[in-house]
């Protein structure tokens, strides 16, 4: 060991197994591992070959009570300065930036390969540093690796909530009882445009997760990406192409899926766009869609009514039900388009290429005048035809929700009887026995009252219910029957409450005379997984991740294990302040309210000044659950959020809970009248408006759009994705500014003094409503590093103070990519739809929406150095 006191080690001996390690991993390895009493004096990194490096040893000296550090790189490359204690944590952050970059440096480095900065001995709040003797850590060339998936399950998520719409199938089986499930991310949201973020996942007959397929995993070759737009980039993964801003959905093949496989393919629906879409799923991907009515049919059947399906044996006809000219809300018969009335049953020849939907049979309805009874409206989504199947005669069974039965009809379109039922909803018919189970559910044009299931053996005036099984909440809204083992299996699901997260895959075995359910806990079987990715921090200290839903649950975990799970505390946003303290947005989850601060342990944490925990008052919006533009704290304890729906402003709380009195005044309306308020920032619109500051006080503010100058990644040159769904990350002084918008994009940014493009998305394209929902969250770290999420590219660009790229790393992955040890070890960082990002001095942390899970990836320096400060 050479040059110990005051200088640099260059060469450190280390047991063979230790030394193996650290040069199989590229890292430094602590020095206290080999040699604990030089720990506090210096520390050496392991050096790769053809990588950036420390040219000259760092040398630190002192002059004039400051001490100086210099240095050289042999190669244009990113570097990093700081200060550190006695037990090696950092109390200043000196410097970090790119040299040699296509921007000058940010301060205080110089244009230059060798460097010379000035420590004044003060910490990162200006105050004398303590806890030395102190030492210099200087690096150069960031990387990163793939560190751990924390959060994330794949049985977490509902099968049949849709905003706005009736319960819809999500439910399929195949011939050897392999279940497949429709699954969307647990979230609310709004609108009927079927762009939800969702997957196809399959289980074996006992519900255990097999394998995701869809969205595809990235290993899927183009040639089978049917159904997916991809981007294509040189040298770079499988690259789908998003279709929304608001969710990541790369396809739209439809809602709901038929119940049982059909020619070993699983059939969506596609009520809007009329059509049905056969995906193979044998591993080959291949889609065959078949258009039911054209466009010249002018059918006239409202969005709100899914299409129900169900085929003859041979697979030859497809028979439709619920559809009709229905109204808003239907008072009589005379209300609804004779050309399409309710009741009415549709065969469509599928050998012929060129076939239509044709009249097959009509319900008998009584006559209204004389026996009144439901009208369908968009509140109930229904019609007197319901839910429909075939049986392995081809019999077509059809559940008629006026009348309060089971008609069957042969395949000539002749009425053969009818079994009486209570509401029958749905159907399924057992192949091997004929026997029915019908899901029996009052029409309502409130919530929907609970179902029953019923096993009816027998057809017409012999049939017997034999067994039944009362349900809860929406469950039988989807729905399978399973016939491959000796029990026939009924899986159901939907929410078994009113509340958000309620949803159940219910597994029942029909045993003869009695409906047993044997399970009921497969999906959100983990309780700590979480639901969805909305927002997130990081406390940087204590290597603590946060995720919120975007309303009300708030996840913790630790970095390093992955351990954690939801807290007893409810917000729709939080950030982290000094010492760990959590401020929330809000105290019930809702996009308005107070402030509150709690401490690390999650004790509420009162202000000195009044002795009260919260302050303040916060306001946001509703849509996707509760949607804010975000809220940060400065190193000091104030608070600065984006206050507003589409109009916004930044204010800021100081210490003792009262607003900072900024120069800048703007007049907003509250419920008390016109309010003149102190703002940092005034213009801000909500098409972002995601919010963090640096150390030294500055304001970064995320807002849609792109500068005219931008360049778009390649493959992204004509994506519209990426040009109407990425925004701008606009820095102010702690001073402030002013934003003004042409088209809510930045026009003007006064007070600016520097933006980083690329950071996305944000919603607005292509959602119901031109949604504001979607604010992707980015980071700012000590150093003054920005850390920016784009889920557009699924990657994340870690960038210098001056807009120098240092590092981007990310690409698409499904959940099955788990990193380079599973079963998809490509890509080596799967990132399905980044949205967050979030940054310690040893990690990253990527909130991943599409996957519902935090990727963690770890810094890796090419060159390490320590050295001590002189006395």
């Amino acid at each position: 060991m050479k040059r110990l006191l005051g200088k640099t080690v260059e060469r450190l001996r280390l047991p063979t197994r230790l030394r193996q390690a650290s040069d199989t991993m590229g890292l430094a390895l602590p020095i206290r591992m080999a040699c604990f009493s030089v720990l506090s004096l210096c520390c050496v990194g392991f050096l790769r070959a053809d990588e950036a490096r420390l040219v000259t040893s760092p040398k630190v000296a002192r002059s004039n009570g400051k001490t100086i550090v210099s240095f050289s790189v042999n190669t244009p490359t990113d570097v990093e300065v700081s200060v550190l204690d006695a037990q090696g944590k950092t109390v200043r952050h000196l410097a970090a930036g790119v040299l040699g970059g296509k921007n000058p440096p940010p301060l205080p480095l110089e244009v230059g390969l060798s460097q010379e900065i000035v420590w004044d001995g003060n910490n990162d709040l200006g105050k004398v540093a303590e806890g030395g003797p102190f030492t210099v850590r200087v690096r150069a060339g960031l990387s990163v690796r793939f560190g751990r998936m924390i959060g994330g399950s794949p049985y977490t998520g509902s099968v049949v909530v849709m905003p706005y719409r009736a319960p819809v199938n999500g439910l399929a089986v195949d011939a050897d009882g392999n279940l497949f499930v429709k699954m969307m991310s647990s979230v609310g949201s709004h609108g009927n445009s079927g762009m939800w973020p969702w997957h196809v996942r399959k289980f074996d007959r006992d519900g255990n997760y097999l394998k995701t397929i869809l969205p595809y995993a990235s290993s899927t070759s183009p040639a089978k990406a049917n159904g997916f737009d991809l981007i294509t980039r040189k040298d770079r993964g499988f690259t789908p192409a998003n279709q929304n801003s608001l969710y990541p959905v790369f396809s739209v093949l439809g809602n709901e899926v038929v119940s049982r496989l059909i020619g070993g393919k699983l059939v969506f629906v596609h009520s809007e766009h009329r059509r049905l879409n056969f995906l193979s799923v044998d591993g080959s991907n291949k889609i065959r869609t078949v258009a039911m009515w054209p466009a010249a049919a002018n059918l006239n059947c409202p969005r709100w009514l899914d299409i129900q399906v169900a085929f003859s044996p041979d697979e030859r006809f497809a028979y439709y039900s619920n559809v009709a000219g229905t109204p808003y809300d239907g008072k009589q018969p005379a209300d609804i388009d004779v050309t399409w009335p309710h009741g009415r049953i549709y065969r469509q020849d599928l050998s012929k290429s060129d076939s239509r939907p044709v009249r097959f049979f009509d319900l008998t309805l009584p006559d209204f005048d004389q026996q009144p009874y439901w009208m369908p409206s968009a509140w109930d989504k229904k019609t007197a035809a319901a839910g429909i199947e075939t049986d392995a005669d081809g019999n077509i069974l059809v559940c008629d929700l006026v009348n309060g039965r089971i008609v069957e009809i042969s395949a000539a379109g002749k009425l053969l009887g009818t079994t009486k039922v209570p509401w029958p909803d749905k159907i399924m018919v057992g192949r091997k026995t004929g026997e029915l189970y019908v899901i029996s559910r009052k029409v309502s044009r409130g919530f929907l009252p609970p179902a029953t299931l019923y096993k009816i053996v027998g057809r017409g005036e012999s049939a017997q219910i034999v067994a039944q099984l009362p349900l809860t909440g929406t469950i039988g809204g989807a729905y399978t029957l399973d016939e491959s083992g000796k029990t026939p299996v009924i899986w159901l699901a939907g929410q078994a409450t009113r509340k958000k997260d309620s949803t159940a895959l219910v597994r029942v075995e029909d045993r003869g005379t009695a409906l047993v359910v044997t399970r009921d806990d497969f999906l959100n079987r983990d309780k700590n997984a979480i639901t969805f990715v909305g927002y997130m921090d990081v406390d940087r200290d204590a290597e603590l991740v946060y995720v919120t839903r975007s309303g009300g649950t708030v996840w913790r975990f630790n970095g390093e294990t992955g351990e954690g799970g939801p807290l007893d505390i409810k917000a729709v946003d939080v950030a982290i302040g000094p010492g760990g303290h959590i401020y929330t947005w809000g105290t019930d989850g809702g996009y308005q309210g107070p402030i509150a601060r709690f401490t690390r342990d999650l004790k509420p944490a009162p202000l000195s000044s009044t002795g009260e925990h919260t302050f303040g008052y916060l306001y946001g919006r509703y849509g996707r659950g509760s949607s804010v533009c975000g809220l940060d704290v400065d190193s000091v304890g104030r608070v600065f959020a984006t206050y507003g729906t589409n109009d916004c402003h930044i204010r800021a709380y100081d210490k003792d809970g009262k607003l900072v009195n900024f120069d800048r005044k703007i007049k907003i309306n509250t419920r008390r009248g016109p309010l003149q308020v102190p703002v940092a920032v005034s213009g801000v619109v909500g098409y972002g408006g995601s919010i963090r500051l640096d150390t030294k006080g500055n304001i970064y503010v995320l807002q849609h759009g792109l500068p005219e100058d931008h360049q778009h990644p390649p493959g992204y040159e004509s994506d519209e994705a990426y040009r109407h769904a990425v925004g701008t990350i606009y820095k102010f002084s702690p001073a402030g500014g002013d934003l003004k918008h042409a088209g809510r994009s930045v026009k003007e940014a006064a007070g600016s003094i520097n933006r980083y493009p690329g950071c996305g998305p944000i919603s607005r394209w292509r959602c119901d409503g031109a949604c504001a929902c979607t604010k992707p969250r980015f980071d700012v770290d000590g150093f003054g590093r920005l850390y920016i999420p784009n889920g557009i590219t699924y990657s994340v660009s870690v960038r210098d103070n001056a807009n120098n790229e240092i590092v981007r790393f990310g690409d698409y992955g499904n959940f099955d990519c788990r990193g380079p040890k599973s079963k998809e070890p490509q890509p080596n960082i799967p990132l399905g739809w980044p949205v967050a990002a979030g940054a310690s001095d040893r990690s990253i942390y990527v909130g991943d929406t599409l996957n519902h899970r935090v990727v963690r990836v770890d810094k890796v320096f090419a060159s390490e150095s320590i050295v001590a400060v002189p006395k």
